[in-house]
């Protein structure tokens, strides 16, 4: 389930090593320039457009079959490239990436509360938070070396899925999604829950906005500073991507002992720091503190939101209540870069302009997400010491 989770951004980051050899392959066809990067995002976009509608098919028909289908989609159109020579219908086939991925991302973490309690989700989710990283940085480089053996052969890493759907094929079982696991809270799950998702929908878009500024931007804030060596600024960027694994091992810590409002509250507590010492930063050195402490808060950050979900529904809306998760993030990662180039250009091409107006933000949805915890706790004690 942790690899299976893994495929949406594998689709990602795959590509970017091959997008300068992709552009000159195609460099004598219309619109190349548009169509190569929008060939990175345009996956993502099928996701918030059609996640909402595979989370209520998950509730409906159930989770194995639509998962298995959609593994085998992300292979066959993954690889479609290999064989395609036409931009165009390259860019098609990474629609159907997009769709596949919005089914796979619903589906893989649905079941996964549907296979697991409260404390085993946490397990996994560290688990994946760990591994991530690690996968990331092996696909950036198998991209890479593939590439350089021919202008296609990025794609070729689209077909580890084939030998993952066998694997499920073989060992993934219907979960029995009317249970409810008894370290989960009693949920009423006898109306859908409208101002629950709202409220899901709403914080998970505006979290999804700030967790991509950095990540998108944080090597053009370094390469903004005056007399930077390249050198230099890669090895401080090589130590900064550490952090995100260790993010994910302090969410496995913070989540034992706090709830998980305030283990969001945490998470942008980290970025909003992090990205203020970013936005104020004069050289490389006090950058890469700020963006290690920003980057031990991503690393955090989509378990947390994640885990925050799998606590505020029942079994009967699981399946809605992720795909409403996954529509909303993917849909601040496509708005994220537009806000940022907005501030950017308001600001007069200020790079680091953008960091310092977000950090604060960021720590503002912090104050009420614990505020928020703070609240919900004093419901719970009185509405306990009433029984």
């Amino acid at each position: 389930m942790a690899l299976t989770a893994f495929l949406p951004i594998m689709a990602i980051i795959s590509l970017v090593p091959a997008v300068p050899t992709l552009i000159q392959h195609f460099s004598q066809t219309p619109h190349a320039m548009t169509l190569i990067p929008l060939m990175l995002t345009a996956p993502g976009l099928m996701i918030a457009i059609s996640a909402p509608f595979v989370g209520w098919a998950a509730d409906a028909v159930g989770r194995r079959k639509l998962l298995l289908g959609s593994t085998l989609l992300y292979g066959i159109c993954g690889t479609m490239p290999l064989y395609l020579h036409d931009l165009v219908a390259i860019f098609i086939s990474r629609l159907g990436v997009g769709l596949a991925e919005a089914i796979v991302l619903t589906i893989a973490n649905t079941m996964m509360m549907d296979y697991f309690g409260m404390r085993e989700r946490r397990f996994w989710l560290t688990v994946q938070g760990v591994i991530g990283p690690l996968a990331a940085s092996a696909v950036m480089a198998g991209s890479g070396y593939l590439t350089a053996i021919q202008w296609n052969g990025a794609f070729w890493i689209y077909a580890v899925s084939f030998p993952l759907f066998l694997a499920m094929l073989v060992w993934m079982f219907e979960p029995e999604t009317v249970a409810r696991h008894a370290d989960e809270p009693e949920i009423d799950d006898s109306t859908f829950p409208w101002p629950r998702v709202a409220t899901v929908v709403s914080i998970t878009f505006a979290l999804a906005i700030i967790y991509y500024i950095y990540t998108i931007n944080g090597g053009s804030a370094f390469h903004s500073l005056n007399g930077a060596s390249p050198a230099r600024i890669g090895m401080i960027l090589s130590v900064v991507s550490l952090a995100v694994p260790i993010g994910a091992l302090v969410f496995g810590f913070a989540s034992k002992r706090l709830t998980p409002e305030q283990v969001l509250g945490l998470v942008m507590t980290f970025i909003g720091l992090g990205m203020l010492g970013v936005g104020f930063a004069k050289d490389e050195v006090s950058m890469g503190a700020s963006a290690f402490i920003q980057q031990i808060g991503a690393g955090m950050a989509v378990s947390a939101m994640i885990f925050w979900v799998s606590s505020l529904f029942g079994p009967a809306h699981r399946g809605r209540a992720m795909g409403a998760w996954s529509s909303a993030f993917f849909a601040g990662m496509f708005v994220s870069p537009l806000i940022f180039s907005a501030l950017r250009g308001w600001a007069g091409d200020d790079v680091l302009y953008p960091f310092r107006v977000i950090g604060p933000i960021a720590l503002i949805v912090a104050a009420l997400m614990f505020a928020f915890a703070a609240s919900k706790q004093g419901r719970a004690l009185r509405l306990a010491k009433a029984a």
